[in-house]
Parts: structure tokens; C-alpha cells; sequence
């Protein structure tokens, strides 16, 4: 493949990339977990979250900023969720900018920003660290509902078809002299869309076709995960530990 947006790093060598997929699946979990129910009002909790996430990325041997730049891409989307909370009222408000803010609408709005984000995160880098095949067998060895997990193989097949073929259509759209920084070729990119469309249906179409003459029962064929050794308990239990301190004691 000539693109590389979502496993990029997954077999690079590290002792990260080196434990039970498991192993790592279930500390991604309860990080979110512990993430998740820890008030927004920690914010030591959060800063503690963050920097074990930095030492686990350099661990591994990942770019910090590929893990950051996918994290921030939910920013907007989380941001837009909770932008109004602020705007609310409340018992107790605060001004900025000539505007009277409730205060626990601002700790709301940022408790679902830094939440989503270290959540984002964490399963970046979960992908980044295990290849994707193992990672599916892992799963299913932990009792994850097969039809979930055929879903998602069949969605991560396909996006590196999708994406491949919105590549080829905007390399031809180039060599025919379309430049998007001028604003009346804006259209193009509704009819490449469409395009992308149309030619990403038919292309499932044929897919799923050469799965049923190849025996496809809705059932995908499944890996059978590595032995869960006892280095790979040893960071299961020290992670989780780690996780509930954080959790319980830092605020």
C-alpha cells in the first residue's frame, strides 16, 4: 500500500509492539475506563494520564506527533458536542470577554476535550503498536462478538481501498489541470465525491460476490492468538495498577 494512515507503525519492533494483543487491548480498556470516570476537576489524574501515554508511545518507538495529530482530529467534533454547556448557567458563572460562563458548563466542556482526546489516543496507539490480524484474534479470544469483529476486519479492509481509489481519482483530476485553490473548480470535488461513490459501491458489490463463490457464511476466518506469557501478565497487572492509583489518589 502507498498509504499508511492508520497502522503505519505496527510492526516496528519494540518491547511494546512485542507483548500479547490481549494483553495491550485490555490495558487500552481500562485506561479509557479510568479516563472516562475520573472528574474533570482532576486535573493532576489527566496530566498523569498524558505523560503515561508519552512514555508509552516513546516506548514503543511511535511518533509522538502521529499519535497527537489523529488524538486532535476529534477535537471539533467533541468540542461542537459541548460548546453550548458553558452558555447554560448555572448556581455559579464567571466572566470572560463580556460573557457570563457557568462554571460547571466549562469543566464539562473540558472534561469531554481532554477525555476524548487521551481516549483517541490510546486506541492510536493500541493500532499503532499491534498488527491488525493479531489484534482481531486477540479480541475474539476475549469473548468479543464475532459478528463486531467481522464488521470491523471488513471496514479495515476496505478503507485502504476507498482511500486508494480516492487517490487515483484526484491524480487524475490533477492531470487534467484541476487546481483547488481556485474557487470555482470548488464543484469538482462533489462530482469526485460522487464519483468515489459510485465506483466504491460497485466495487463492494463485486467483493462480496467473490466472498459467497469462495464460501463466505457471514462467518470470517480467524487467527489463532499467540500464548499469554507471563511478561505479558506481569504488564497487564503493573498498567492496571498504575491506572487505579491515578484514578484514586491523584486529584
Amino acid at each position: 500500500m502507498e498509504h499508511g494512515f492508520a497502522d503505519k507503525y505496527s510492526s516496528t519492533d519494540s518491547p511494546v509492539h512485542r507483548l500479547d494483543a490481549r494483553s495491550k487491548a485490555l490495558v487500552a480498556l481500562f485506561f479509557i475506563l479510568m479516563v472516562v470516570t475520573t472528574p474533570p476537576q482532576h486535573l493532576l489524574a489527566f496530566v498523569v494520564y498524558a505523560g503515561l501515554l508519552l512514555w508509552t508511545t516513546a516506548l514503543a518507538r511511535v511518533p509522538v506527533t502521529f499519535i497527537a495529530t489523529r488524538a486532535l482530529m476529534v477535537l471539533p467534533f467533541s468540542a461542537f458536542v459541548a460548546i453550548g454547556l458553558p452558555f447554560l448557567g448555572g448556581n455559579e458563572t464567571t466572566s470572560f470577554l463580556g460573557l457570563r460562563l457557568s462554571v460547571n458548563g466549562l469543566w464539562v466542556l473540558a472534561g469531554v476535550t481532554m477525555k476524548s482526546t487521551l481516549g483517541v489516543a490510546a486506541l492510536t496507539l493500541l493500532i499503532s503498536t499491534t498488527p491488525f490480524s493479531n489484534l482481531m484474534a486477540g479480541l475474539r479470544s476475549l469473548g468479543a462478538p464475532a459478528f463486531f469483529l467481522d464488521l470491523l476486519a471488513l471496514t479495515y479492509r476496505y478503507l485502504f481501498l476507498l482511500v486508494g481509489e480516492a487517490m487515483r481519482l484526484k491524480r487524475a483530476a490533477l492531470a487534467r489541470g484541476y487546481n483547488p485553490k481556485w474557487l470555482p473548480q470548488a464543484i469538482i470535488v462533489g462530482r469526485l465525491a460522487g464519483s468515489l461513490f459510485v465506483r466504491s459501491y460497485e466495487h463492494a458489490e463485486r467483493m462480496y460476490g467473490g466472498m459467497r463463490l469462495r464460501g463466505y457464511d457471514s462467518r470470517m476466518p480467524a487467527a489463532t492468538p499467540a500464548r499469554f506469557r507471563a511478561a505479558d501478565a506481569l504488564a497487564l497487572a503493573a498498567s492496571m495498577a498504575a491506572l487505579a492509583f491515578v484514578r484514586v489518589f491523584l486529584k
